[in-house]
């Protein structure tokens, strides 16, 4: 690996791996207006590493190339084939009841939508699964089906409570509805109040308080 490579552990990333790091610290002393002894005493490094790192002399690992790009409001990104950013996998991804992450390259089903082989042969005398997922052939095809951007983010713990919030919220709004016409209230309540438990503070009508 050259010194104008960022260090990936030992690993050959390939060519795309390949940063101009004498380059990218230059363009950071520039936007931040530093001396080389400015930048090493922001870093804890002599003014001679500085000027071996920009002379392609020292090897700089990832942890210290973010620190330098940080004093400049700049950081890492990983860009696909378009140019758009690649966003990590979620740490709350859905797990198993070993707290075990489910299988990353395979298509995670979510608590509320079992397979049909559960629907039919349901699980008795343990807990249910937090989810399922389906097996290659099975994902193949499903993603087959949905063109090349079907591949989705499995879901994750945050995302499945927002959807319940929002279920609950949604049968909520439809019961207040459905109490409102059979009592048959005049009602002119705010669209706030259907959003929330009843009546908010500024709604003159006072149906559900």
């Amino acid at each position: 690996m050259s010194a104008e490579q960022v260090d990936t552990g030992g690993l050959d990333a390939g060519h795309g791996a390949e940063i101009d790091v004498p380059g990218i610290v230059m363009r950071v002393r520039r936007a931040c207006d530093l001396s080389q002894r400015d930048l090493g005493s922001a870093l804890g490094l002599a003014q001679s590493q500085v000027a071996r790192i920009e002379s392609s002399q020292r090897r700089v690992d990832l942890p210290l190339l973010v620190r330098i790009l940080a004093l400049a409001g700049m950081r890492i990104a990983v860009l696909d084939r378009h140019g758009a950013e690649v966003i990590p996998v979620p740490k709350d991804v859905l797990r198993d009841h070993a707290d075990r992450r489910m299988p990353t390259h395979l298509d995670v089903r979510e608590p509320s939508d079992p397979p049909t082989s559960v629907l039919l042969k349901p699980h008795t005398g343990r807990p249910s699964p937090r989810g399922w997922y389906h097996h290659r052939a099975a994902r193949d095809r499903q993603r087959h089906a949905g063109g090349p951007d079907r591949v989705q983010d499995q879901p994750t713990v945050s995302e499945l409570a927002e959807r319940e919030r929002a279920r609950r919220a949604e049968r909520l709004r439809h019961a207040r509805h459905v109490a409102v016409t059979l009592l048959d209230v005049e009602c002119s309540c705010l669209s706030a109040c259907w959003d929330g438990r009843g009546c908010i503070d500024d709604c003159a009508c006072r149906c559900d308080p």
